[in-house]
């Protein structure tokens, strides 16, 4: 008699294996509403809006300097061509009234012109002194960019009064024309064109930055946020198949992203949906077993006492009856170890196949009576042997058979031809190659590879769906292997045609040696 203690143990750790994946889940979705800081719109506005306006300032920057260095070029050209007009070229010194409206009408307080006989220039009478003493120098046909650039904020921001010395030269030498003025009205022209290009720049920053950031918007962050919105619904119950995300079907990056999240989603949530299953159904046969045992010893305690009764029939089958009961107490006896996490190994030994089929053959004709015909192709004791649990192949032939009845009886036979079972067996390179086939209509061609998963009700709605699950198991805990083969059109037995390979004494011992590969 198993302690309950254990048996509880044994659910609660089956209960809790189905739940493995919700902590990881529901502490992403916590750690999702931690984060601070402006989210990924608020980031990708402000990053937008900063690199519009550092456009925007380049551009300002740019186009003041072109207007400042316009504006000193067409001083020189204006102070040039009222030179040439006034002084046509004559040796001798301008009266010094026309000399001031001269220099009153370009704007400026001297001009010096290269002429062939040497420079000639022209002052403020008395102020020649302080013309030549310019506070600044300008040599345009010398500035570069930068230089051009730091120029014009220089003169935007200089003090009222300043005087600069403006030639077209990389020198003095070099020079045709230089002249001196007064920087206050080039600084004005640079605050009138300042704010002209300021106001126009916010307007053309205002509409970029909202044309740019509708449409990250529309074909970036608002599928992103809806993403990461459906991550932290289905991470906060990811065994609900009505969080799963629906593909939006787009045709990009975003588009193959949730596609393949919905894919994961769909998955995982069948994969927990499933846990909790195996696990509820865990918890349920704990407690059925282990009510189960105590009543099937009672059955056999009564068996017992009919083996004594001196019936034939009941002599004949008493010891039958015996056997099915042991196996039916070792059964829920191993339920309960295994939900303990203490699975028994194969008991492997050689055994005589054809009489473990017959068992088989005579427990379906006392269930299904005549409705079905059974066919034996296996040789004769003692030439069939093979080297396995015998127990779990009398469960995995039970299975296979009981399996294939159902199809036929809710189905029926393909092509008109009677409804059959036939079990067979040949020998092949040292294993022993057993085949459960039937005339049903077999398996449609998208099942065929899940038959073997646990739940998969491949043959009838009625039963839980492991018959198959279980057979694969079995098999493989004795050395060998199980396949859903494809049917033969011209063979009568064109249904569902399972072949498995186990190992016989003399093939087990080789590959226990290392001389034979495993199956």
């Amino acid at each position: 008699m198993l302690d309950l203690p254990a048996q509880r143990k044994s659910a609660n750790e089956t209960g809790a294996a189905a739940e493995t994946f919700l902590p990881a889940a529901a502490a992403a979705a916590v750690a999702s509403r931690r984060l601070r800081g402006p989210g990924l719109a608020g980031r990708v506005l402000l990053v937008t809006l900063g690199f519009v306006l550092l456009a925007m300032g380049l551009f300002y920057a740019t186009r003041l300097a072109a207007f400042r260095e316009t504006w000193l070029h067409n001083k020189l050209g204006s102070a040039q061509t009222a030179f040439e007009a006034f002084d046509g070229g004559g040796a001798e010194e301008l009266p010094a009234d026309l000399s001031n409206k001269i220099l009153a009408s370009v704007g400026v307080k001297s001009i010096a012109v290269s002429t062939p006989s040497g420079w000639r220039v022209l002052a403020e009478r008395g102020k020649r002194g302080e013309s030549l003493a310019s506070v600044e120098t300008v040599n345009l046909d010398s500035e570069g960019f930068f230089d051009s650039i730091r120029g014009a904020f220089e003169t935007l921001f200089a003090k009222p009064g300043t005087i600069i010395h403006v030639s077209d030269g990389a020198s003095p030498d070099e020079a045709r024309i230089a002249v001196t003025l007064d920087e206050t009205p080039l600084k004005q022209a640079l605050w009138r064109v300042s704010r002209t290009i300021l106001n126009i720049l916010l307007m053309i920053a205002a509409v970029v930055t909202c044309v740019l950031w509708a449409a990250l918007w529309h074909m970036v962050l608002r599928p992103v946020r809806r993403l990461t919105s459906n991550i932290i619904a289905f991470g906060e119950r990811p065994q609900d198949i009505s969080r799963v995300i629906a593909p939006s079907g787009r045709h990009d990056e975003i588009g193959r992203a949730d596609t393949a999240l919905a894919a994961m989603q769909g998955t995982l949530a069948l994969e927990l949906a499933q846990r909790k299953r195996l696990a509820e159904l865990g918890m349920a046969v704990s407690r059925i077993n282990h009510d189960l045992r105590n009543m099937l010893t009672a059955a056999q305690l009564i068996s017992d006492r009919l083996a004594a009764i001196p019936d034939p029939l009941a002599q004949r089958l008493a010891p039958r009856l015996l056997a099915t009961l042991d196996r039916a107490i070792q059964f829920c006896q191993a339920t309960l170890t295994y939900g303990a996490g203490r699975e028994q190994p194969p008991e492997r030994r050689p055994f005589d196949l054809s009489e473990l089929v017959r068992q088989v053959v005579e427990s379906a004709h006392a269930e299904h009576a005549e409705a079905i015909d059974y066919h034996v192709d296996i040789p004769p004791p003692p030439s069939f042997e093979v080297y396995a649990d015998p127990d779990h192949i009398l469960r995995v032939l039970e299975n296979l058979s009981r399996n294939a009845a159902q199809a036929l009886l809710a189905k029926g036979a393909a092509g008109g031809r009677p409804k059959a079972i036939r079990f067979a067996a040949i020998r092949t390179d040292g294993d022993a190659i057993i085949e459960v086939s039937d005339t049903g209509p077999g398996f449609p061609a998208d099942q065929s590879e899940r038959i073997f998963e646990p739940f998969h009700k491949s043959t009838s709605e009625i039963g839980a769906g492991l018959g198959l699950s279980i057979a694969a198991d079995l098999v493989a805990r004795n050395g060998g292997a199980i396949e859903l083969a494809p049917a033969k059109a011209d063979d009568f037995y064109c249904g569902a045609r399972f072949l498995i390979t186990l190992p016989t004494r003399l093939s087990a011992a080789r590959k226990a040696a290392g001389t034979l590969p495993d199956a």
